[in-house]
């Protein structure tokens, strides 16, 4: 895949989804805001960095995935939600595109343990610690990425949580009992993930 293309199309699948969010803003009377030019930048950053990866068949659903898991986190840090037509519509385009992977059952299996494993949390929690939102993105992320990635990226992003939360408490800007909007880290540890994939079995 030519990288310039690669680029060129992670940064208008950034502006269709941000396009989806702003229309279900607008029907929710949410605040959203526009897309900020570095978004675009690093989406198709993250389109090119995907498109690095051997063979195609992995380079593609990795690729959507982390610029779905990006603009997710955005929005969920601008507006406190993750909604249902960005996690459903970035599930639909990772999940087609890794279905024509030599593996295309890895990525339903990992969005079975890792949909699971979250929808649990989010009961033990009462809710509070894991919202649905999280629960969907993260199941999105592990179909488009498969079960070792996934794992790494959910891990990560639990790791990149706690170390934001311990700091905000250290620096006394922030609570035990705050609330934690965790879009942004799913995000970063989806990012982390791309590296994975390079390295994982869906290949």
């Amino acid at each position: 895949m030519p990288l310039a293309g690669a680029f060129a199309g992670g940064s208008i699948y950034a502006a269709l989804l941000w396009s989806i969010a702003r229309r279900v803003a607008l029907r929710r009377d949410i605040a959203l805001g526009g897309l900020p030019p570095w978004m675009i930048v690093l989406a198709g950053c993250a389109a090119t960095g995907a498109a690095l990866i051997e063979p195609a068949t992995v380079a593609v659903p990795a690729g959507a995935t982390l610029i779905g898991a990006l603009i997710c986190g955005l929005v969920d840090a601008r507006t406190g939600f993750i909604f249902n037509a960005l996690t459903l519509t970035m599930a639909a385009v990772a999940g087609l595109a890794a279905a024509m992977s030599v593996h295309p059952a890895d990525g339903v299996l990992a969005a079975a343990i890792v949909g699971t494993g979250l929808g649990t949390l989010h009961f033990i929690t009462g809710r509070r610690g894991i919202g649905l939102g999280d629960v969907k993105l993260g199941s999105a992320i592990a179909l488009g990425y498969g079960v070792g990635p996934a794992v790494v990226a959910i891990g990560s992003a639990f790791v990149l949580g706690a170390l934001y939360a311990v700091t905000m408490i250290g620096l006394g800007r922030a609570k035990r009992t705050d609330a934690l909007r965790f879009g942004p880290f799913i995000a970063g540890g989806a990012a982390v993930g791309l590296a994975a994939c390079a390295l994982g079995p869906l290949g």
